[in-house]
């Protein structure tokens, strides 16, 4: 069995990395509606701000959630060099692809790599 190129390795830990960092996104955004809760009181609008709050944290949490799962899961098949891992990268990498400019770089050079021949072999044999 052959090892695994520097350039999959190194998207794999891309993914490691950016599903850590969703993690701390889920963190930040379910805390703020404890901040606003402790600092509204017992003022009537500020319950109702932070009952509001709450909801949007519980959606925008299950977003980070989501991605960072995805991530997760793709960087494993990456890292154990999974057919479907590689097709999952370039699909997580097209949706990177709307995160102008830094995602829109990072998307299109994962892309060009995960379809270059060399990758196809790394993964298929």
């Amino acid at each position: 069995m052959k090892s695994r190129s520097d350039g999959t390795t190194l998207i794999a830990l891309y993914h490691f990395i950016s599903a850590f960092l969703s993690l701390m996104g889920l963190c930040a955004v379910f805390s703020l509606p404890v901040i606003v809760g402790l600092s509204a009181g017992r003022d009537p609008d500020g319950q109702t701000a932070t009952a509001i709050l709450g909801v949007f944290a519980f959606l925008l949490g299950c977003l980070f959630l989501l991605i960072a799962s995805a991530n997760i899961v793709v960087g494993y098949g990456l890292w154990r060099r999974r057919e479907w891992a590689r097709l999952g990268a370039i699909g997580l990498a097209i949706l990177r692809l709307i995160n102008i400019p830094l995602g829109t770089v990072i998307g299109g050079l994962i892309i060009w790599y995960m379809l270059q021949d060399h990758v196809k072999e790394e993964f298929t044999g």
